[in-house]
């Protein structure tokens, strides 16, 4: 079974980019909800769900999938990375809201002006993220 990368992005196509690095990073396949919204998920048992925020919300096309597709992602493990602008303990209750609204426990920020990043220009933690997944 699979990893996949689910994602919808804004204006700044930051989640765009850490969507695709992630995917790249875990051999992962990836979809953008902004392109894609019927996704068969029966061949993956991961499933890594990428959001920005925009008024404190997560994007409307991740929320409308999860809804949609709650049978599918039945016995699925499921995680959450977040694109956001905070990076203290506004993003970690950000990040906690979200991740309670979707109802994915495994959630995690990040902020592009980390104090510490990597080569490829994403805040280190990223790669600590696809290490764990």
């Amino acid at each position: 079974m699979g990893k996949v990368v689910i994602y919808a992005t804004g204006m700044t196509k930051n989640t765009k980019k850490l969507a695709e690095y992630i995917a790249r990073g875990t051999g992962a396949d990836i979809f953008n909800l902004k392109e894609m919204t019927r996704i068969d998920l029966s061949g993956y048992d991961t499933v890594i769900f990428g959001t920005g925020i925009h008024a404190g919300k997560p994007y409307k096309q991740v929320v409308e999938f999860i809804g949609n597709n709650q049978d599918a992602l039945v016995g699925k493990r499921l995680h959450l990375f977040i694109s956001c602008m905070y990076n203290d303990e506004k993003g970690d209750n950000q990040c906690q809201a979200v991740s309670e609204a979707l109802g994915i426990n495994d959630a995690v920020y990040f902020n592009k002006k980390a104090e510490e990043m990597n080569e490829a220009g994403f805040p280190v933690a990223v790669d600590e993220y696809i290490a764990k997944l």
